[in-house]
């Protein structure tokens, strides 16, 4: 089934600023291609003084390199070092699927076109930079409640939407609308169109080949709408393709201010606009309202902040289960892949879902590659802390009740 008969669902916070990004986001790479570095700094600012510095790593639908690809290829090492100079900047960002002069160059970083183009001296100023503070990031596990704002908060929607409108929404966005809303209307402007829904195809696919090339080919051998949109739900429950690593990392590095989405957050960010458009909307996936259980594993000071009425957001996209036996404690934080549970905290929420909302997790069990009881949340649900025990084992339980908004 594929309808949504709301017309202005969620709340317009400062509405949004898509239609201006989009043009931004792509003068910003057009003018780095053709070496106008005048006008990047225009958009980008200065390291010292940033503007949209956030869009440092974005590779519009259109461009196959970004603007540090493009700052190796003039082979400046002037303009190489300021753009890395930009704490935004993710100097691992990858390349798109692409041929250039100097052979194929998908999913290649800086470094490996610079070396491609055996352009020594850029070589050299890449493989002796150290430090990405992109992907050294502190991410919390959430968000404050307290002046939340869907539009700001769930930025990596907004900058995707502006970096991909002519796939999203070819027509003019009302900058009056909250993001979500628009994500609404894409969703009924799939449904209507019949032709519409292989435009977003071919995005998402590519946003997906840098992470999976085998899930990117099973997205695009779908040969209709309806299973295209269980590919992309499909997609995301088989943990050892990294696409559910990748893209519950890229929500979660979003910020309201001080945005620094990594190039990997970016690229894949038509694949989590596509996934939450089917959570919130996609009436196949049906809501769940009985309790449901998450597993994480968090650092001791992580684990610390889920106290007795707590408000939060989950800025990424949740999974939880119907049964607690079919959860499980994965990491929360790079470190905790090699801390091993007797060093972390082990928490159990238990989560009342009885709240009619857009936020209630959704019944993706048939669309699974694993048989479990998964229910998923949309990016941005809201929750509070209605309680808190420690167990003798070591492990914490935390009852959650889901919030309307």
């Amino acid at each position: 089934m594929c309808t949504n008969n709301e017309d202005e669902i969620f709340s317009v916070k400062n509405g949004n600023t898509i239609e201006e990004e989009a043009k931004d986001v792509n003068r910003l790479v057009e003018a780095a291609k053709i070496g106008q570095w005048n006008t990047v700094w225009t958009i980008l600012g200065t390291p010292d003084s940033v503007k949209k510095a956030y869009l440092i790593n974005a590779i519009p639908e259109k461009r196959r390199w970004g603007v540090l690809h493009q700052a190796v290829y003039w082979n400046d090492p002037s303009i190489l070092r300021l753009v890395l100079r930009f704490k935004a900047c993710d100097s691992d960002m990858k390349a798109k699927k692409c041929m250039s002069e100097c052979g194929a160059t998908g999913r290649m970083t800086a470094l490996e076109v610079a070396n491609a183009y055996n352009y020594l001296v850029m070589s050299s100023i890449l493989s002796n930079h150290m430090s990405n503070t992109v992907r050294e990031q502190d991410i919390p596990t959430f968000q404050p409640y307290a002046n939340y704002c869907d539009n700001k908060g769930l930025c990596l929607l907004s900058v995707t939407l502006s970096s991909y409108k002519q796939a999203f929404h070819p027509a003019p966005v009302n900058p009056n609308k909250s993001v979500l809303s628009i994500l609404s209307d894409i969703f009924n402007d799939l449904c209507r169109n019949n032709d519409r829904w292989k435009k977003v195809q071919a995005v998402v696919a590519d946003s997906v080949y840098a992470v999976s090339p085998d899930k990117a080919d099973d997205i695009l051998q779908c040969i209709d709408r309806e299973s295209f949109f269980g590919q992309v739900v499909r997609s995301y429950t088989n943990e050892n393709n990294s696409i559910y690593s990748y893209l519950n990392m890229a929500f979660r590095r979003q910020k309201q201010t001080d945005y620094r989405p990594s190039g990997d957050d970016l690229a894949m960010g038509p694949y989590c606009v596509m996934y939450q458009i089917l959570l919130l909307f996609w009436k196949n996936l049906e809501a769940e309202s009985s309790p449901t259980y998450r597993k994480m594993q968090l650092t001791r000071r992580d684990s610390d902040q889920y106290q007795n009425g707590t408000r939060f957001v989950w800025q990424s996209i949740v999974s939880s289960a119907l049964q607690r036996t079919h959860t499980h404690a994965f990491p929360t934080h790079p470190t905790l892949a090699l801390a091993g549970y007797d060093r972390d905290v082990v928490v159990i929420f238990t989560i009342d879902n009885s709240t009619q909302c857009e936020w209630q997790p959704r019944n993706i069990e048939n669309l699974a590659e694993f048989e479990e009881t998964e229910r998923t949340y949309p990016a941005g649900a809201k929750f509070l802390v209605t309680g808190r025990t420690a167990q003798q084992n070591g492990e914490v339980h935390v009852s959650l009740k889901l919030l309307p908004k």
